[in-house]
Parts: structure tokens; C-alpha cells; sequence
């Protein structure tokens, strides 16, 4: 099976049972008045709806190159992704404002059975969408799979502390205490947006990066510089200069290499064609995807910067930015 059928066949498995538990969340939640129930039903169900725009986008970026978008559809990706994190980031911060005006106004009852019986069928089935979201992410090296298999994972989280808060919310209920249930729900969709949070906020971030085009993590940027050395080791030359930015599930790499004057060898065309391949044969192992592009020549200013500046001496640190120079 291709990446793409793979990738297909999880978002729309991801569709399917995000449409399930958001209207089987719903119901429950209208008939044991709860807001929790609610909630977690509702992320459940913008998973769904937006899992209609992830098969499209899914189809999108793996086009060729056209005459409006002459880079490729990648950035739509990092884009869809980004919409996801903004969605929860807004309906967690609805939770948040919710829960503190029913705290404020004296709490209300509600059925914990609804819940329990909620959270154990969510807690199942998410356990059964997370392993095979893990595996098929893995299988097509797919970031929008990825990022669904993270999602599903902090749901199944949030159904779990939702179970366990409704078990204790039915046991206080029975007690001495059970006026102080009437804040269990509010007080549980806190928790489930404590819980929550992390996840939406690194998705925005991460996102935000690679649409502005900010370097990859410093682990991607070393390997990637480790792979181009492997793969020029008997290329005579004086320095590289390599650029590296991801945008989605891909890695655009530009390698400047700088030949000595004194070689001996001759860098013709053909030659260049076949250190190319050689440096897209090794890194394409490791990225699967990949688009290259490798420059030659004997002045360090061609790979610096190819518009006249007064700084051109200057090398920026692979810290600072997505250009490394090595040797």
C-alpha cells in the first residue's frame, strides 16, 4: 500500500470515529446536563468536520508544480495543521470562560452515569483510533497523520480524567458532601482544559515555524548536515553552505558547495548531476520527502548571498539560521 493510500485511509478512519463519539458525546451530554460531556464530544466532532478538509488537503500537496503555486502546494499543510491547533486553542479557552461563569453562578447538577458511560465508550474506542493512527503515521511518514494520532491521544486522555471525575462526581453525590457536586462539572472541563492545552499550543507553534520559514529543530539541521558530508566525502571541495527549512511532511534543502580552485578534477555537468544524486540518494533515506536543490561554484559570495551586500564575509551560525557551513 503508498503512503497516500495509507494516509487516506487513516483520515478517513479518523472522520468515522470522530463523527461517532462527537454526536454520541452530544446526546449524552444534553440528557445528563453536562458541559464536560459536551465538551469532549464537541473536539471529537470538529475532528470529524475538519478531517473532510484534511482528505482534500492530503490530495493537494502531493501535486506537481503548476504556474500559480510554482513551490508546490506544500505550505497548505503546516496551514490545515495550524487551523486544528487554532480551533481547539479557541474552544478550550470557550471551556475555560464557560466553567468559571457556572462556578460563579452556583454550579449545577447533573447525571454522572451519562458520563461514566460516555468516557468508557470514548476511552475504548480512542485507544483503538491512537494504535492505528501510531502505525499508519509511521508506515507513511505523513505529518497531518501525525498530528491526528497526537490529537486522538489527548482526547483519549481528556475521556479518561473525564471517567474518573464523574466516578468521583457520583460518589460525592452519595456523601455528606453532595453539594459540592453541583461544581463537579465545571470543575472537570478546567481539568480537561488544563489537560489539553499543551497539545494545541505546540501544534501553533510548530506550524507557525515552518509557515514563516524558520529552521527545523537543531537535531533535523545536524542530521541532515551529517547526511550531505556522507555523501560528498570524495568531492574535492573547500566549504558547504547548507539551507534547511521543512514546511509540512517536506524538507527543502539547498546546498552550496564550494569547489577549490586548485582541484584537479573536473566538476562538469554530468559530474554535478551525479554528486546531486548522491547527496539526494542520502538524505531522501532518512526524509522521505524531499526537494534539493545544489549549487556550485568557486566564489564562498555566490553561497552567501547572491545579491550585493557589504556583509558578505559574514557567516551566520546554524543557530541563528537555516544556513550551516561546515569545514
Amino acid at each position: 500500500m503508498t503512503s497516500e493510500a495509507i494516509e487516506k485511509r487513516s483520515i478517513i478512519i479518523t472522520i468515522v470515529a470522530s463523527g461517532f463519539f462527537g454526536i454520541l458525546g452530544i446526546i449524552i451530554s444534553v440528557a445528563s446536563h453536562s458541559g464536560a460531556v459536551f465538551l469532549d464530544g464537541l473536539f471529537s466532532l470538529t475532528f470529524g468536520v475538519i478531517g473532510l478538509l484534511t482528505l482534500y488537503v492530503s490530495r493537494l500537496v502531493t501535486r506537481p508544480s503548476d504556474e500559480s503555486y510554482p513551490f508546490g502546494y506544500a505550505t497548505f499543510e503546516p496551514m490545515l495543521n495550524l487551523f486544528k491547533g487554532l480551533l481547539i486553542g479557541f474552544a478550550l479557552v470557550w471551556a475555560v470562560w464557560t466553567s468559571i461563569i457556572t462556578i460563579l453562578q452556583g454550579g449545577q447538577d447533573i447525571a454522572a452515569e451519562g458520563g461514566i458511560l460516555y468516557a468508557a465508550i470514548a476511552v475504548i474506542g480512542g485507544i483503538v483510533v491512537v494504535i492505528f493512527l501510531k502505525r499508519y503515521a509511521k508506515q507513511s511518514g505523513s505529518p497531518i497523520v501525525d498530528v491526528d494520532a497526537k490529537n486522538w491521544t489527548v482526547d483519549t486522555l481528556i475521556s479518561s480524567a473525564v471517567g474518573i471525575a464523574f466516578i468521583a462526581t457520583l460518589l460525592i453525590q452519595n456523601s455528606e458532601w453532595s453539594d459540592l457536586a453541583r461544581y463537579a462539572d465545571p470543575i472537570i472541563m478546567l481539568a480537561i482544559a488544563a489537560i489539553a492545552a499543551p497539545q494545541p499550543y505546540q501544534t501553533i507553534r510548530d506550524n507557525i515555524r515552518q509557515i514563516v520559514g524558520k529552521a527545523p529543530p537543531k537535531d533535523v539541521q545536524d542530521r541532515v548536515v551529517q547526511l550531505v558530508e556522507e555523501a560528498i566525502a570524495d568531492v574535492p571541495y573547500v566549504e558547504t553552505h547548507i539551507r534547511i527549512t521543512d514546511v509540512g511532511r517536506y524538507v527543502y534543502l539547498h546546498v552550496y558547495v564550494i569547489a577549490s580552485p586548485n582541484t584537479r578534477e573536473v566538476i562538469d555537468t554530468h559530474r554535478h548531476d551525479q554528486i546531486r544524486q548522491q547527496i539526494y540518494d542520502r538524505v531522501s533515506s532518512e526524509y522521505r520527502y524531499l526537494s534539493l536543490d545544489v549549487g556550485f561554484t568557486m566564489n564562498r559570495r555566490w553561497a552567501l548571498s547572491s545579491v550585493q551586500s557589504e556583509e558578505l564575509e559574514m557567516v551566520v551560525s546554524p543557530t541563528d539560521s537555516t544556513e550551516v557551513t561546515t569545514r
